[in-house]
């Protein structure tokens, strides 16, 4: 018998057939534009704490990796299909697609797979490759590649290799790690690579020489939010060659409030308490900030002393006045790195479209920096000076041009540390 799903769309719903094999999911064409950056802009409300632009790419919608506290069940479409049913949505020709709309651009910026659902999930990477094909259509080009995963133990020696040898050494990796016990893991990450594969995996890009982040995002309160829990992850990084590491606080909407606190009751009783004293604030899904502010000093004090540089992913803290909510980012406080992934990866340009791209002269690639004044823009392109959230037409616009004083200025200074050096 064939299985079907229907999929609501803001009330218009479309009938699919399910594939039982290798798991339950659903393929569909790639119809929509692949090449965006991110959700949110700076001049959002100040609703964005991602240094660099990215061209995000999600090939899957659902993850095989199933952590309750994951913040794509609050999606919509295909997210409710795999929220609600465990079905995953793969997009078929997505790697096409997106090589088509990078051979329109003069501008693009690193590829970022994937910002919702794990790139190297099994077992639909292993019979799709998505994730991989489209690495391989940004390296093809000459621009670089970054990925975050939770299956370290799936990413191809291949792929880290072509990454290890992008000419510019821009390429990089980050490790979600939860914490160093395993039964933290399999609770939270019951798909997931176990600590040890994820720390061989981590080996593996840095003996490549690929700048390598671990993640301990997000930190769970009352299970590894203790000074020694992260001490022991971090202790372990820097062990394996990391020199950067993110943290964030879980998020617990609405929609997977209810999945994560029964997880949390049946496994880890004793933490219950905690996860309700400090989620408590009305309509949001962040824990306190009196909490959070907590959690980051502490992480930022392990890792001062063990000599890594850390930053936060999308942690604020939210500031009412006459035009409504306003973010401030907590990096300003916390971080201790220039850029959040603890890497300044440049804008990439060509003057024609028969080239591979190249690093934008002077480019320090940190938009955000320079939305908040903080640097002097080369690029003269305002949306990309302002922090955007950018989409397909906005990357088909840029060209390259950049602010030739300060380009020159910039590179005299470099010239001149050069012949000093």
């Amino acid at each position: 018998m064939v299985s079907t799903v229907k999929v609501d769309f803001a009330g218009r719903v479309k009938v699919f057939r399910v594939d039982e094999d290798p798991i339950p999911h659903i393929t569909v064409p790639t119809v929509k534009e692949v090449v965006h950056g991110w959700f949110y802009g700076y001049e959002n409300r100040g609703r964005r704490e991602c240094s660099s632009e990215r061209i995000l790419v999600n090939p899957y919608n659902g993850c095989s990796v199933e952590c309750p506290m994951c913040y794509a069940r609050g999606f919509g479409g295909y997210f409710d299909l795999w929220n609600e049913k465990r079905v995953i949505t793969v997009f078929e020709g997505i790697d096409e697609k997106c090589a088509f709309e990078l051979d329109q651009l003069y501008v693009a910026s690193c590829a970022y797979l994937s910002p919702v659902t794990d790139p190297f999930q099994r077992p639909l990477e292993n019979t799709y490759g998505l994730s991989e094909k489209i690495a391989y259509a940004f390296l093809d080009r000459g621009l670089p590649v970054e990925f975050i995963t939770k299956r370290g133990d799936n990413v191809p020696l291949r792929l880290l290799d072509r990454m290890a040898e992008h000419k510019y050494r821009h390429c990089f990796t980050q490790f979600s790690i939860l914490s160093v016990d395993d039964d933290v893991r399999r609770v939270f990450s019951p798909g997931g690579a176990t600590v040890e594969q994820q720390f061989k995996a981590v080996r593996r890009a840095v003996d490549r020489g690929l700048f390598t982040v671990v993640r301990m995002d997000p930190i769970l309160p009352g299970i590894t939010d203790s000074e020694r829990s992260i001490r022991e992850l971090v202790e372990r990084a820097k062990k394996e060659g990391v020199k950067h590491v993110i943290f964030s606080v879980c998020d617990l909407g609405w929609k997977w409030r209810r999945r994560t606190l029964s997880v949390i009751k049946h496994y880890f009783p004793e933490a219950l308490k905690v996860w309700r004293e400090v989620y408590v604030e009305e309509g949001g899904s962040q824990a306190c900030l009196s909490y959070r502010e907590e959690v980051f000093r502490r992480a930022r004090e392990v890792c001062d002393r063990e000599g890594l540089t850390m930053s936060l992913c999308m942690e604020f803290k939210v500031e009412l006045g006459k035009g409504g909510k306003t973010y401030v980012g907590l990096n300003s406080v916390y971080a201790t790195s220039e850029s959040c992934e603890g890497i300044d990866i440049p804008m990439y340009y060509r003057s024609s479209l028969s080239e591979a791209f190249k690093p934008m002269e002077g480019c320090r690639g940190n938009c955000l920096a320079c939305a908040k004044h903080l640097n002097e823009p080369v690029c003269n392109e305002p949306k990309l000076a302002k922090a955007s959230a950018l989409k397909l037409s906005d990357y088909k616009r840029f060209k390259p041009r950049f602010n030739y004083n300060l380009l020159s200025h910039g590179l005299k200074a470099r010239k001149a540390v050069e012949e000093v050096v």
